[in-house]
């Protein structure tokens, strides 16, 4: 689950439009983004007589990459290939970082508005 940090909107005026100005030349949307997430499952074989149905270890790691696309709708499958889990842990962390960029984007608009500042300058 994303919490978001809060973000020090205490500095001047000036100080919040300069790190405004920093974080608009800053942000760039990663074409690999990925909103998503990659789950680790060990789970029980079909065959009743396997050692995963009378205590042993079960079977896996089996990586998923899980979407909540809508109330009641997941994308879900199984990533096969280390290169799948590779690109999907990066795609996630690159989605994160924007995500936390864009967040701050918008607490420090936030603190301009409640100084009845200009959005756009």
């Amino acid at each position: 689950m994303y919490m978001a940090r809060i973000h020090d909107t205490s500095k001047s005026t000036l100080a919040l439009r300069q790190r405004k100005r920093f974080l608009l030349s800053q942000i760039k949307v990663p074409p690999d983004a990925l909103r998503a997430s990659l789950v680790e499952r060990f789970s029980r074989c079909g065959k009743p007589q396997c050692h995963c149905h009378h205590g042993g270890n079960k079977h896996g790691p089996f990586y998923y990459l899980t979407q909540c696309l809508a109330v009641g709708k997941m994308n879900k499958f199984l990533l096969k290939l280390p290169l799948q889990r590779k690109a999907a842990k990066e795609g996630i962390e690159r989605y994160q970082h924007l995500q936390a960029q864009l967040e701050e984007l918008s607490q420090i608009n936030a603190e301009l508005l409640r100084r009845e500042e200009n959005l756009v300058r």
